[in-house]
């Protein structure tokens, strides 16, 4: 038995109890689990903590973790889309997915082969790809802050729940280009063809049979409450692990099984759905800590290249408000909304996924991966800092510049609130124990 692991393990629980204890607390002063757990765990290696553990396969324990997680985060934003609840919203959301994402990623394809000269164009699609989608969950302190319109949150939202999803075959595509600019033959685009249309044959049937036959045990009464959530997490499990199994792509799959999943009776979908984004949410505490340990360690520390650190800037900056802010031309919407959406655009957990499956493949390849581990390590630790930090005093302001626009105005359409996961705990609230 390795007893440094076991205790490993132990002292992460441990971690993760007492982050917890003070989650509420540590909100109001915009300090998000992950920019907690990633500090963690940059502190733990720095300090030379981790000597212990240097042997374990660490790395390969980062990327089983975060593909899990980012499995169950794709199935439970597909499945839980409403829609009709969109009405108001779905001419801006489209907006924002039609064209800024591609905009965003073109963006960041170009800086990459301007920063860094002699890099394939699909190692460059590679990076611009996997800096374009935002995370949801490090945007959660703007969505829930009530200051901030509705309809603003409704679609910063929407957008960052689908456009990891949207990206995810690009990303098997231009891992297919950089192999394609190193060795010779087709065969890798075939394979990245064969992987998407496997993907979503599979995904797709596991999540609508799945659908069909929980429906059917909820009308016959022979599925509880807990066995629903627990079939739930099963389907997406399913979906993500057969898909790679049969050698596709295990995100599309569990996103396309999401979409199958969701459809028809939300209200009993939101409900079986819930256990799985826990779960999820459990996870990217865990993945937190650990790129915080191994990725920061070794791609963050010690830089002596200030392009890596340029090139962040910019792709939070540029790469992002550029584009949304050509997106929403005509829209309506203000100036100052248009920015505020553009700068809240955080890089999270997607990215970190898509840049360990992008190294993992291209080293086996025999491909080199450079620059793309620091390029993305930079920008995902700039954006936990920087948009965690800035996100209560920003949206507080914006709050106040928004209490000034007219009734009629674009931001200020529809009044419901963006979906909360079932899970998550309403902050102001103190329940007594």
């Amino acid at each position: 038995m390795d007893y440094h692991f076991d205790l490993a393990i132990g002292l992460v629980a441990l971690l993760v109890a007492a982050y917890a204890m003070v989650a509420a607390r540590l909100a109001r002063w915009s300090v998000s689990a992950a920019f907690s757990f990633l500090v963690i765990g940059a502190i733990i290696s720095g300090a030379g903590i981790g000597v212990q553990v240097q042997d374990m396969p660490t790395g390969d324990v980062l990327s089983v973790l975060a593909e899990i997680t980012l499995a169950l985060v794709l199935f439970s934003a597909a499945s839980t889309i409403r829609i009709k609840r969109l009405e108001h919203d779905s001419a801006v959301v489209a907006r924002m997915l039609a064209i800024g994402l591609p905009l965003t990623i073109g963006i960041g394809t170009a800086m990459a082969l301007g920063f860094f000269p002699g890099i394939t164009f699909g190692l460059a699609l590679l990076i611009g790809a996997t800096l374009a989608p935002t995370d949801a969950d490090l945007g959660q302190q703007v969505i829930t802050d009530t200051s901030v319109p509705a309809r603003v949150r409704r679609v910063l939202n929407v957008e960052s729940g689908l456009n990891d999803g949207i990206v995810a075959p690009l990303i098997t595509v231009a891992i297919a280009l950089a192999i394609y600019g190193d060795v010779d033959g087709l065969q890798p685009l075939w394979n990245a063809v064969r992987e998407l249309g496997l993907a979503v044959l599979v995904g797709g049937s596991i999540g609508g049979i799945g659908r069909w036959l929980l429906i059917r045990a909820d009308l016959r009464g022979t599925a509880s409450e807990s066995s629903r959530q627990l079939a739930t997490l099963a389907l997406a499990l399913a979906a993500f692990f057969i898909a790679a199994g049969l050698e596709a792509s295990g995100f599309i799959a569990a996103f396309a099984a999401g979409i199958t999943f969701g459809l028809g009776l939300k209200e009993r979908v939101e409900s079986a759905v819930s256990f799985t984004e826990a779960q999820g949410t459990l996870l990217s505490i865990i993945v937190w800590l650990v790129f915080g340990l191994a990725v920061v360690e070794e791609h963050v520390h010690g830089l002596d290249d200030p392009k890596f650190v340029v090139y962040a800037a910019l792709s939070l900056t540029l790469a992002r408000m550029l584009p949304v802010a050509l997106a929403l031309v005509g829209s309506g919407f203000a100036r100052v909304s248009v920015l505020f959406m553009g700068w809240f655009g955080p890089r999270g957990l997607a990215s970190v996924v898509f840049v360990l499956l992008g190294i993992e493949v291209l080293d086996d390849a025999g491909v080199s991966s450079d620059p793309l581990g620091p390029v993305v390590a930079w920008t995902v630790v700039l954006s936990v800092v920087l948009h965690g930090f800035s996100a209560t005093p920003l949206a507080r302001r914006y709050g106040r510049f928004a209490e000034s626009l007219p009734a009629d105005a674009p931001e200020r359409l529809g009044e419901q609130e963006p979906r909360q996961p079932a899970w998550r705990p309403h902050l102001h609230h103190r329940p007594r124990v």
